[in-house]
């Protein structure tokens, strides 16, 4: 069992804080490509679209700037990069599908309540996949 201290100083570092950035442009990627795929694609559907655009580039971000010195090959990165992010994906699309299509449209016009459900959606996985890839995806870094 991780001590409080422990967990403290895993979230409070200059790494957390490098990942949250790269995580946010990521997830900004994510966001904004969900509006260019809603041109041909249902909802649900650029949902996921932007998701894997919001993973490709979390991957070259946290890999270049996050976890540098990473003494995993490359190709093993990107297998539990994806793995990791793949478990997310159900939870996230739930979040963006049942906020969007089901609870905000009643508070907000559609767009803004798609655009906000979807916003907060890609937000939930970032505190438990930081620590799955400093131990396991970039080991090392």
């Amino acid at each position: 069992m991780m001590s409080v201290q422990r967990v403290v100083g895993l979230y409070v570092s200059r790494q957390f804080g490098w990942f949250l950035l790269a995580g946010g442009i990521a997830a900004l990627a994510n966001w904004l490509s969900r509006f260019f795929f809603n041109l041909f694609m249902s909802y649900g559907v650029a949902v996921a679209a932007a998701y894997a655009v919001g993973m490709a580039v979390a991957f070259v971000l946290n890999k270049r700037y996050v976890f540098p010195y990473s003494r995993r090959p490359v190709a093993a990165e990107m297998s539990f990069f994806a793995l990791f992010n793949l478990a997310a994906f159900p939870v996230v699309w739930a979040i963006a599908y049942v906020l969007g299509e089901r609870l905000l449209p009643g508070l907000l016009p559609r767009p803004f309540a798609l655009a906000l459900g979807h916003g907060c959606a890609v937000t939930v996985p970032a505190l438990v996949n930081f620590v799955l890839h400093k131990t396991i995806t970039f080991r090392g870094g």
